[in-house]
């Protein structure tokens, strides 16, 4: 295989590509590349039209629609459950996305099961663009193992922070580089915002999924609430949250990205109590924006340093978080030190530089595939 290095076909493989952060990047770093003169396709599951949320440049094929994820983890199960050897997955499902893979000079998975896509399908050198440990998403043994094998496979590996290398390299020894994501910085910047209502609020991303930490959100909001009861919470997100939780709190359904600067930028500060990230945008599009932050570690390593642009507490400790948070909300002096270094911080997060360096790391392999 031979590819002139300006105009490389490069195609991605994807899970889904409804409105996520790690959907997000992915159509950023496409977008880029296809500007920078690359031939760039995805290769998805999903409705069609399903991506229409983005302004994407590159070519999007839909192999099947989106159902098939929670199908495919039935499919898995019942694997187990009648002793069919794993060794012969990719199962039937996921080849229908194996298939559709076009012709390419580099073939990119971007999530657990993708990567058994990116192999069989045999087409251009293969990738692995890993935004996460996901091992840890799933409660089912099975499905556990099976993503598991993935960091196995003979794929040139990318990784989207400091902490999912670390892992990896405690794990299975090996090391891989670090691409870091990127801020919108023409939308995300500090803004003066006026306050119609006067009311001052503490802002959250609110997802279902357990390990985003949002209950323990709520129980050191409840603590805070006490000292500080005109404080109010905002959360915002695709789906509203459902806890077991006495705590009322407003919820934004899927904002603008307009909208949502105008939130960071009038927030007192914003929290992101998750129990492991890898590399999350919204805390660090907050400091973009000039809001305070507390965080949780595992995954804001790159960008998030404690008392210098914000304060990082563990993860499942609402008590600790409560605390940073009336800390933040007391010392106007350390709110308007993190107001300053937030932007300073993100403003070394740029998309050229992510897509710099991903087309770096193609060429370079790109080239030694071809004996160059």
């Amino acid at each position: 295989m031979s590819a002139e290095w300006d105009d490389v076909r490069i195609n991605y493989i994807m899970m889904g590509v409804d409105l996520t952060g790690g959907v997000r990047v992915l159509f950023e770093i496409a977008n880029g590349l296809v500007n920078k003169g690359h031939q760039v396709t995805i290769t998805a599951l999903g409705e069609e039209n399903g991506h229409s949320w983005f302004p994407l440049h590159a070519n999007i094929d839909y192999a099947r629609k989106a159902g098939f994820f929670h199908e495919a983890i039935l499919h898995y199960r019942l694997k187990k459950a009648f002793g069919i050897d794993p060794s012969t997955f990719p199962g039937p499902e996921l080849t229908l996305l194996t298939d559709a893979n076009p012709d390419c000079d580099i073939n990119v998975a971007t999530y657990c099961f993708t990567a058994y896509s990116a192999i069989a399908a045999q087409k251009g050198v293969a990738f692995y663009h890993m935004q996460h440990y996901e091992p840890l998403f799933f409660e089912d043994e099975y499905v556990q193992r099976i993503s598991e094998r993935t960091y196995h496979l003979p794929l040139n590996k990318i990784a989207n922070s400091k902490w999912l290398k670390n892992l990896l390299k405690e794990k299975y020894g090996y090391d891989v580089p670090v691409v870091n994501p990127a801020v919108q910085h023409d939308v995300f910047y500090p803004r003066t915002v006026e306050n119609e209502t006067n009311s001052k609020y503490i802002l959250g991303f609110g997802k279902q999924k357990r390990i985003k930490g949002f209950p323990e959100a709520l129980k050191a909001f409840k603590s805070v609430a006490r000292q500080k009861p005109d404080i109010k919470l905002k959360a915002y997100g695709t789906m509203k949250p459902t806890c077991e939780s006495d705590i009322p709190f407003e919820f934004i359904k899927s904002p603008s990205d307009e909208e949502l600067a105008h939130l960071y930028s009038s927030a007192e500060l914003m929290i992101c109590p998750s129990w492991y990230e890898s590399f999350p945008l919204f805390p660090l599009e907050a400091m973009a924006c000039g809001c305070p932050v507390v965080t949780t570690p595992y995954g804001t390593e790159d960008y998030a340093f404690h008392e210098d642009n914000c304060l990082v507490v563990p993860p499942k400790d609402p008590e600790r978080l409560a605390g940073a948070v009336l800390r933040l909300l007391e010392d106007e002096d350390l709110r308007e030190r993190f107001k300053r270094e937030g932007p300073r911080t993100a403003k070394k997060f740029t998309w050229d530089r992510t897509i710099d360096a991903v087309e770096g790391l193609f060429k370079k392999t790109l080239r030694s595939s071809d004996g160059h």
